[in-house]
């Protein structure tokens, strides 16, 4: 399974709009333990699971989120979990831009347990602000 986003419904709706990225777009709470990318508090207002290989990667994330933390409310809560299952919070005194924002979801990995994969390597969307 790809990595799983739990995000407002304006972000989710862009990551379905504007990429090709989506697997499923309608996961029920109870289906998904932890999200991969966490964006806002619980319960999510919408959770997509993304293809496991895109050909682009996952950089799209970066510009879209980007574009949500400009007007979400602050601080901006960005989740993002590792390879080794450890939750790590966007940083309360970062400025979110593209780049920061590109840095954090560089530590978020996704699949199974023994096969975790970076969400977004190095060089994948993130733009110098």
């Amino acid at each position: 399974m790809g990595p799983v986003i739990g995000a407002p419904d304006e972000v989710a709706q862009r990551i379905k709009d504007e990429t090709d990225l989506v697997e499923v777009d309608e996961v029920l709470p109870d289906v998904v333990d932890e999200p991969d990318v966490q964006l806002g508090a619980r319960p999510f207002e919408d959770i997509v699971v993304l293809t496991e290989a895109p050909r682009q990667g996952y950089g799209q994330l970066v510009s879209i989120i980007a574009d949500y933390a400009k007007k979400a409310p602050r601080p901006f809560e960005m989740i993002v979990t590792d390879n080794d299952g450890i939750a790590h919070a966007f940083p309360d005194h970062t400025d979110p831009n593209e780049r920061s924002i590109g840095d954090h979801l560089k530590l978020a990995y996704y699949g199974e347990p023994g096969d975790r994969r970076p969400l977004v390597r190095s060089g994948e969307g993130s733009r110098p602000e």
